[in-house]
């Protein structure tokens, strides 16, 4: 009798279990974790996202490193999960670095200290501006909270997030304009 219980409360956990993982709120923590993580489908989805900058080697490795960062610094709280029916959305809070303020900062520098930037031609080299607006996005420390309200569609009883939005993705990236 005593193996019969064990038993049966042993496939209990295993089927509460299973179920933890599947839901819209676990769902969303395993996605950011990967973000955390850097994991292989997280960078193959940034490289493609460089990739499409037509930038020189160094350029796209030095932003590489720069998402990179971005990305294991990201802090989040789930603050709201509302489930209808298959779909649902959970109500994230991230704290990323302010790229889009950095941005922004650097712009304003480059644009006042253009002779800061000029080749050995006497001319105006934007090589050296990516390369100056890299470095600083690199020593970018202020954060800036944003709310990211994640959608999610159950097909065949499993919790998918939807593709990210260019809004999402740019909250994720800091460089979502506020």
């Amino acid at each position: 009798m005593k193996s019969k219980i064990l038993l049966l409360f042993g496939l209990l956990l295993l089927g509460v279990g299973c179920t933890l993982g599947n839901t819209p709120k676990s769902k969303v923590t395993e996605l950011l974790k990967r973000y955390n993580n850097h994991s292989e489908g997280i960078k193959i989805e940034l490289g493609d996202y460089l990739d499409a900058l037509d930038l020189d080697e160094d350029s796209l490795e030095g932003y590489r490193e720069v998402y990179l960062r971005q990305y294991s610094d990201l802090e989040y709280e789930i603050k709201d999960e509302h489930i209808n029916g298959d779909t649902a959305i959970v109500t994230v809070e991230i704290k990323v670095y302010d790229y889009y303020g950095a941005e922004n900062d650097i712009n304003d520098y480059i644009g006042m200290n253009q002779e800061e930037f000029y080749g050995d031609d006497g001319e105006y080299d934007p090589d050296l501006a990516l390369k100056h607006r890299i470095d600083e996005l690199g020593k970018a420390s202020n954060k800036v909270t944003y709310t990211i309200d994640f959608t999610l569609t159950k097909i065949n009883n499993n919790w998918t997030v939807d593709t990210l939005t260019n809004e999402q993705l740019e909250k994720i990236h800091g460089t979502y304009a506020h």
